[in-house]
Protein backbone atom coordinates (compact mmCIF):
# COMPACT_ATOMS: atom_id res chain seq x y z
CA UNK A 1 0.00 0.00 0.00
CA UNK A 2 1.23 3.30 -1.04
CA UNK A 3 1.54 6.21 1.89
CA UNK A 4 1.16 9.71 0.52
CA UNK A 5 2.05 12.34 2.98
CA UNK A 6 1.65 16.05 1.65
CA UNK A 7 4.51 18.29 2.52
CA UNK A 8 6.05 21.40 1.41
CA UNK A 9 10.12 22.11 -0.12
CA UNK A 10 12.07 25.03 -0.15
CA UNK A 11 10.81 26.03 -3.44
CA UNK A 12 6.48 26.34 -1.83
CA UNK A 13 6.13 23.33 -5.10
CA UNK A 14 4.11 20.48 -3.12
CA UNK A 15 5.54 17.41 -2.26
CA UNK A 16 3.93 14.30 -1.92
CA UNK A 17 6.43 11.46 -0.19
CA UNK A 18 5.33 7.98 -1.14
CA UNK A 19 6.30 4.72 0.95
CA UNK A 20 5.81 1.69 -0.73
CA UNK A 21 7.68 -1.36 -2.43
CA UNK A 22 8.96 -0.84 -5.80
CA UNK A 23 6.01 -2.06 -7.79
CA UNK A 24 3.42 0.07 -6.15
CA UNK A 25 5.39 3.07 -6.65
CA UNK A 26 5.56 2.41 -10.03
CA UNK A 27 2.02 1.91 -10.31
CA UNK A 28 0.79 4.98 -8.50
CA UNK A 29 3.32 6.91 -10.73
CA UNK A 30 2.63 5.69 -14.12
CA UNK A 31 -0.96 6.93 -12.65
CA UNK A 32 0.40 10.28 -12.20
CA UNK A 33 0.13 13.47 -14.78
CA UNK A 34 4.09 13.35 -16.21
CA UNK A 35 6.42 15.19 -14.47
CA UNK A 36 9.78 14.78 -12.91
CA UNK A 37 9.61 12.42 -9.52
CA UNK A 38 12.69 11.78 -6.79
CA UNK A 39 13.02 8.33 -5.72
CA UNK A 40 15.15 6.97 -3.29
CA UNK A 41 15.12 3.89 -0.55
CA UNK A 42 13.36 4.30 2.40
CA UNK A 43 15.04 3.86 5.80
CA UNK A 44 13.67 3.46 9.39
CA UNK A 45 14.53 6.79 11.34
CA UNK A 46 15.33 5.94 14.91
CA UNK A 47 13.30 5.27 17.91
CA UNK A 48 12.50 7.70 20.97
CA UNK A 49 13.28 4.58 23.24
CA UNK A 50 16.70 4.25 21.47
CA UNK A 51 17.73 7.91 21.76
CA UNK A 52 16.43 7.71 25.84
CA UNK A 53 18.80 4.77 26.26
CA UNK A 54 21.61 6.57 24.43
CA UNK A 55 21.69 9.86 27.17
CA UNK A 56 21.05 7.58 29.65
CA UNK A 57 24.00 5.84 29.36
CA UNK A 58 26.33 8.28 27.82
CA UNK A 59 25.03 10.53 30.79
CA UNK A 60 26.61 7.63 32.93
CA UNK A 61 29.51 7.37 31.05
CA UNK A 62 30.47 11.13 30.70
CA UNK A 63 29.94 11.56 35.36
CA UNK A 64 32.24 8.68 35.50
CA UNK A 65 34.85 10.62 33.22
CA UNK A 66 34.10 14.21 34.28
CA UNK A 67 33.40 15.42 31.33
CA UNK A 68 30.11 17.35 30.05
CA UNK A 69 27.71 15.13 28.33
CA UNK A 70 28.35 17.56 25.29
CA UNK A 71 32.08 16.31 25.29
CA UNK A 72 31.27 12.67 25.80
CA UNK A 73 28.38 12.87 22.80
CA UNK A 74 31.42 14.57 20.11
CA UNK A 75 33.79 11.88 21.32
CA UNK A 76 31.29 8.41 20.42
CA UNK A 77 30.35 10.26 17.31
CA UNK A 78 33.91 10.71 16.38
CA UNK A 79 34.71 7.23 16.89
CA UNK A 80 31.25 5.75 16.18
CA UNK A 81 29.09 7.92 13.92
CA UNK A 82 29.73 8.83 10.42
CA UNK A 83 30.03 11.98 8.39
CA UNK A 84 27.84 14.64 7.20
CA UNK A 85 27.15 14.12 3.48
CA UNK A 86 25.67 16.95 1.26
CA UNK A 87 25.18 16.26 -2.18
CA UNK A 88 26.57 13.29 -2.19
CA UNK A 89 30.13 15.05 -0.62
CA UNK A 90 31.84 15.07 2.74
CA UNK A 91 31.61 18.52 4.67
CA UNK A 92 34.70 20.14 5.69
CA UNK A 93 35.17 23.41 8.12
CA UNK A 94 38.49 25.18 8.06
CA UNK A 95 38.42 26.27 11.33
CA UNK A 96 41.25 28.40 13.84
CA UNK A 97 44.03 26.00 14.95
CA UNK A 98 44.41 26.78 18.63
CA UNK A 99 43.64 24.88 21.95
CA UNK A 100 40.51 27.30 22.29
CA UNK A 101 38.90 26.28 19.02
CA UNK A 102 39.45 22.25 20.01
CA UNK A 103 37.78 23.17 23.60
CA UNK A 104 34.87 25.00 21.65
CA UNK A 105 34.85 22.03 19.57
CA UNK A 106 34.62 19.01 22.01
CA UNK A 107 31.53 21.40 23.58
CA UNK A 108 29.57 22.67 20.68
CA UNK A 109 26.31 20.40 20.91
CA UNK A 110 25.02 21.38 17.62
CA UNK A 111 27.63 21.06 15.38
CA UNK A 112 29.79 17.84 15.35
CA UNK A 113 33.61 17.91 14.52
CA UNK A 114 36.65 15.56 13.96
CA UNK A 115 39.79 17.02 13.24
CA UNK A 116 41.50 15.67 10.62
CA UNK A 117 45.23 16.25 9.86
CA UNK A 118 45.27 18.52 7.12
CA UNK A 119 46.47 22.29 8.22
CA UNK A 120 47.68 25.63 6.86
CA UNK A 121 49.56 27.78 8.46
CA UNK A 122 46.97 28.65 11.26
CA UNK A 123 43.94 26.61 10.60
CA UNK A 124 42.90 22.86 10.50
CA UNK A 125 40.58 21.38 8.60
CA UNK A 126 37.79 19.44 10.55
CA UNK A 127 35.32 16.92 9.26
CA UNK A 128 31.58 17.64 9.95
CA UNK A 129 29.96 14.74 11.19
CA UNK A 130 25.86 13.54 10.58
CA UNK A 131 23.76 15.50 13.78
CA UNK A 132 22.44 11.89 15.63
CA UNK A 133 18.92 13.11 15.61
CA UNK A 134 19.47 12.64 11.99
CA UNK A 135 20.34 9.04 12.45
CA UNK A 136 18.94 5.75 10.89
CA UNK A 137 18.07 2.68 12.96
CA UNK A 138 21.69 1.37 11.85
CA UNK A 139 23.17 4.19 12.48
CA UNK A 140 21.96 4.78 15.79
CA UNK A 141 21.89 1.21 16.62
CA UNK A 142 25.99 1.40 15.90
CA UNK A 143 26.29 4.58 18.34
CA UNK A 144 24.45 2.64 21.08
CA UNK A 145 26.59 -0.41 20.78
CA UNK A 146 29.88 1.84 20.83
CA UNK A 147 28.45 3.31 23.89
CA UNK A 148 28.19 0.18 25.63
CA UNK A 149 31.37 -1.23 24.67
CA UNK A 150 32.67 2.20 26.44
CA UNK A 151 30.92 1.96 29.43
CA UNK A 152 31.65 -1.95 29.71
CA UNK A 153 35.82 -0.91 29.41
CA UNK A 154 34.99 1.74 31.90
CA UNK A 155 33.41 -0.85 34.57
CA UNK A 156 30.05 0.58 34.10
CA UNK A 157 27.15 -1.67 33.31
CA UNK A 158 25.09 0.22 30.31
CA UNK A 159 21.51 0.83 30.88
CA UNK A 160 18.86 -1.88 30.34
CA UNK A 161 21.39 -4.25 29.09
CA UNK A 162 19.22 -6.75 27.94
CA UNK A 163 17.00 -3.74 25.93
CA UNK A 164 20.29 -2.98 23.88
CA UNK A 165 20.78 -6.26 23.27
CA UNK A 166 17.22 -7.28 22.20
CA UNK A 167 17.40 -4.18 19.75
CA UNK A 168 20.46 -5.12 17.86
CA UNK A 169 19.70 -8.57 17.54
CA UNK A 170 16.26 -7.53 16.10
CA UNK A 171 17.94 -5.29 13.88
CA UNK A 172 20.41 -7.59 12.77
CA UNK A 173 17.44 -10.16 11.89
CA UNK A 174 15.71 -7.99 10.13
CA UNK A 175 18.62 -5.80 7.95
CA UNK A 176 20.56 -8.59 7.57
CA UNK A 177 23.45 -7.56 9.05
CA UNK A 178 26.48 -9.59 9.97
CA UNK A 179 28.04 -8.96 14.06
Amino acid sequence: MVQEKDTQDISCTPEVNMIGTNLELITYLSSQPEGRYEVKPFEEKRSLNANALYWTGLTQLAKALRVSNACMHNQLLRKYGIPLIVDGQEVFAALPDTKETERQVDEDENNHFQATQQKTKSRRWYKMLKPSHDFTTSEMSRLIDGLADEMRECGLTPPQEETIRKAIEKYERTHNVPR
